[in-house]
């Protein structure tokens, strides 16, 4: 077989060239585009095979952006907040000391959040002595203790 000469192949482009142009048309042939709408569109809605999807609109509050003063609050502002907002652990039930670490040492190992060792127990005395922490004594040490009673199940507090 003998290979085309770059004359022929010139000639084959142009032509080509020339075929795409033709079933493109005229831009005064082509259709105006569509307008889009300037406001935002309803919820809208799908149904198939009896089950309906409704799209629908949130309003979320407004977040603190740090945690309220505390002891180590400097600590827990630089630590925990590249992670989620403050009310992530502001919004916990009432945990013991043990909890706490245990769900600070979830985000470190298991979320690889960049939390130093040297930090883990400032941020736990700070969650400790939140005010919603300190109701009905959880996480408080009991009488006559020198540290917070022990859990036997460590509850995961925010996955």
């Amino acid at each position: 077989m003998k290979v085309p000469s770059l004359g022929t192949l010139a000639f084959a482009g142009v032509g080509l060239f020339a075929v795409i142009l033709i079933a493109i048309g005229a831009p005064h042939d082509r259709p105006p585009p569509v307008a889009t709408a300037t406001s935002s569109p309803s919820p809208s809605s799908v149904t198939a095979r009896g089950f309906t999807l409704t799209s629908t609109s949130v309003d979320l509050p407004i977040d603190e952006q740090q945690y309220p003063d505390g002891p180590h609050a400097d600590v827990i502002n630089a630590n925990c907040t590249s992670c989620h907002s403050p009310s992530m652990a502001m919004t916990q039930p009432k945990l013991t000391a043990d909890q706490w670490m245990a769900t600070v040492t979830k985000m470190r190992d298991v979320y690889h959040a960049p939390v130093a060792a040297k930090d883990v127990d400032a941020i736990v005395e700070y969650l400790l002595a939140m005010p919603t922490q300190k109701a009905d004594g959880a996480g408080q040490p009991a009488p006559g203790s020198k540290s917070p009673p022990k859990s036997s199940a460590a509850s995961d507090a925010s996955g």
